[in-house]
């Protein structure tokens, strides 16, 4: 009977211990991360930079600072003329401020502003247009030579020959070879790019930039 019993007991149980799960294998634990050296590590290479843009061109005009010494050399050139006219002495340090104005100011300014060219084909016409028009002047005047005339400015179409020179030197001076010029500005540009650096134990990340 006994056996009879615990093999009712062993039929009545096998369901239960078919449905009991196996025990669980414990899983090992997980291995550290390897370190690698920085002197192992492979450097990261930043990305390239970008080709620097065009420089820009600005325009630059400068014809006020050549037309102020001129209209300077006129004005002095009017009062002198008025003191000789009222009959007093001609003022001769305010008349030779006169003139170096007039040859000299428009010429430094082209130089000031570094066109050689223009300074030097400035201070030709200045010299040469007043000598050739009172050259002309003269001889269409016709007026006959005088060996002991002491005024050189004697003759009529000589003094209009040279005041039309003068006027047109300073014309052409102020509207073509005092036309505008174009500079290069030089843009400064940022530039960023990530940068990383092997440290002992890591690294380090970050950004650098140029201004």
């Amino acid at each position: 009977m006994r056996a009879l019993s615990v093999l009712l007991l062993l039929a009545l149980a096998a369901p239960a211990l078919a449905q009991t799960p196996p025990p669980e294998t414990p899983e090992p634990p997980p291995e550290p991360p390897a370190v690698v050296p920085p002197a192992l590590a492979a450097p990261t290479v930043a990305p390239p930079l970008e080709e620097d843009p065009a420089p820009e061109r600005r325009k630059y005009q400068y014809r006020w600072q050549v037309l102020g010494p001129d209209l300077a050399a006129i004005g002095m050139s009017i009062i002198v003329d008025r003191i000789s006219a009222d009959g007093g002495d001609r003022p001769t340090a305010l008349a030779t401020l006169t003139i170096a104005t007039y040859f000299f100011g428009a010429p430094l300014v082209h130089g000031i502003h570094r066109q050689g060219k223009r300074a030097l084909i400035s201070f030709g016409l200045r010299a040469g247009l007043p000598l050739v028009l009172g050259l002309l002047g003269e001889e269409l005047d016709g007026t006959p030579p005088c060996d002991f005339c002491d005024d050189s400015l004697r003759s009529e179409g000589k003094l209009i020959g040279i005041t039309i020179g003068v006027l047109a030197a300073m014309a052409v001076d102020g509207v073509l070879l005092a036309r505008p010029i174009y500079r290069r500005v030089e843009r400064p540009r940022t530039v960023w790019a990530p940068t990383l650096r092997g440290v002992t134990g890591g690294a380090t990340a970050g950004v650098a930039g140029t201004f």
